[in-house]
């Protein structure tokens, strides 16, 4: 039978944590799901914890040669079943009636593409999203504008379709969930359906931020286009950290990158001061060396 929803869970060396999450799927209210859990090449007991759960509907892949958080899950939307998936982290957990809550949206709401609701933090069981106050359509502008904080949700098929994380980029993953929801029929269910742990959180590290928008400027320009297309505000702060990033690296090449971004996009103030900021940084390293800079 054809699973509703595919829940996709990436991992590597999480035995000790896996197995809660696991436990919260088989005890969902809606039983018509199957878990993918993406194998990235752990090394501890892994495999022999997700084995000891014998239900038909939990697949185990395991990669050979480690792909990373984004390449892991890339893995799992090709496995995916369902024609709903989420993505579930290894050492989070979902209540009870998360996916029955989910998809009795999908009943009230035939077209709708893409289901959201909010998070409840494992230590104090308060929401750790912000922005949403009650049930509502979303759209990208109003979620770049307002949403802050751990969300959480299912999407369609239908909006994935081959679009895909880049590997290339680690830690570049909210920008492919704001392209697949861009136009999207996008709704809000203000409900704390997954439990978000902190304590102790050792996923594995995505990189710097410095190389993370070194890479973004390099292998996916489109995405400035797509930012001062949805909202200015959001656009002019995503660039202006990019800038200060790379000011603080002494990279003129990709801070030039920046400030022409801002003034292609009309903002004449901003760049100028990064032009001055820039200045000060050369002077710098001409005169102590190229040591880092605070962010300002």
């Amino acid at each position: 039978m054809i699973p509703s929803v595919t829940l996709v869970t990436p991992t590597r060396n999480r035995a000790h944590t896996i197995g809660r999450a696991i436990r919260s799927v088989l005890a969902q209210t809606h039983a018509l799901w199957e878990l993918v859990v993406i194998d990235d090449a752990s090394t501890d007991d892994t495999a022999n914890v997700v084995a000891s759960f014998r239900d038909p509907r939990i697949r185990y892949v395991r990669l050979d040669e480690q792909a990373g958080p984004t390449g892991a899950k890339n893995r799992g939307f090709d496995e995916a079943k369902g024609p709903w998936i989420g993505v579930l982290d290894d050492d989070d957990e979902l209540v009870p009636r998360a996916l029955q809550k989910l998809l009795d949206v999908t009943r009230r709401i035939p077209r709708v593409d893409a289901i959201s609701c909010n998070c409840v933090d494992s230590r104090t069981g308060r929401f750790t999203g912000h922005g949403f106050d009650h049930d509502r359509y979303l759209t990208v502008p109003l979620a770049l504008g307002h949403a802050r904080g751990e969300h959480w949700g299912i999407f369609h098929q239908r909006i994935l379709g081959d679009r895909r994380f880049d590997p290339n980029i680690p830690g570049h993953e909210a920008h492919l969930w704001y392209r697949i929801h861009d136009g999207a029929l996008w709704y809000y269910l203000h409900e704390g359906l997954r439990v978000y742990h902190r304590e102790g959180r050792d996923r594995l590290s995505l990189g710097d931020d410095y190389a993370l928008y070194r890479q973004i400027f390099d292998r996916d320009p489109d995405l400035l286009r797509l930012y001062a297309r949805w909202s200015k505000k959001a656009f002019v702060r995503f660039v202006r950290v990019a800038a200060f990033e790379f000011l603080r690296a002494g990279d003129r090449e990709h801070l030039d990158l920046a400030i022409a971004a801002l003034e292609e996009a009309g903002m004449r103030a901003l760049p100028m001061t990064l032009r001055g900021l820039g200045s000060i940084r050369r002077q710098s390293i001409v005169r102590r060396g190229p040591e880092r800079l605070e962010r300002p």
